[in-house]
């Protein structure tokens, strides 16, 4: 996908053209963030690979939401959180599910000749050269545990 920022600002007019106040919020909240790490880094317009780790934490953050609003049994903020999470998935790329994962770990472990514990930094350079933002770090991890 091209420029996450220029998607984001094009859907958030769509957005307020069509009244669309929940889906407005995060779409404002996510453009904001995507500046600001912008104005932070000194830079008029972020990669596309960091524009997405931001989207990829503000899921990671609103999980976190669900899942203790879920514990103190306020239902009505982790449907909001949810939504957001929703959102905010629509623009990333698709994630691989726990057996595409567990493939291309077993895939890169046997290009790198994996050892265990003492190649999983070698392992992690070339994991996220190749699939960086495909996958969810704690899957990617669990299923290294599983060849050491």
């Amino acid at each position: 996908m091209a420029n996450y920022l220029e998607k984001l600002t094009s859907d958030m007019k769509t957005a307020m053209k069509g009244g669309d106040r929940p889906r407005l919020e995060v779409l404002r909240m996510l453009i904001s963030d995507l500046k600001k790490k912008a104005i932070d880094q000194k830079v008029d317009n972020l990669p596309d690979d960091e524009e997405a780790a931001v989207l990829q934490k503000a899921i990671k953050t609103r999980a976190d939401s669900v899942a203790q609003a879920k514990a103190a049994g306020r239902a009505d903020i982790a449907q909001k959180e949810q939504f957001e999470i929703d959102v905010i998935t629509g623009y990333l790329p698709k994630q691989m599910d726990a057996a595409e994962v567990t493939a291309k770990v077993k895939e890169v472990a046997a290009a790198i000749g994996y050892q265990g514990g003492k190649d999983t930094g070698r392992f992690m350079k070339e994991w996220m050269a190749k699939y960086k933002g495909l996958a969810d770090g704690k899957l990617v991890q669990d299923a290294l545990k599983t060849l050491g």
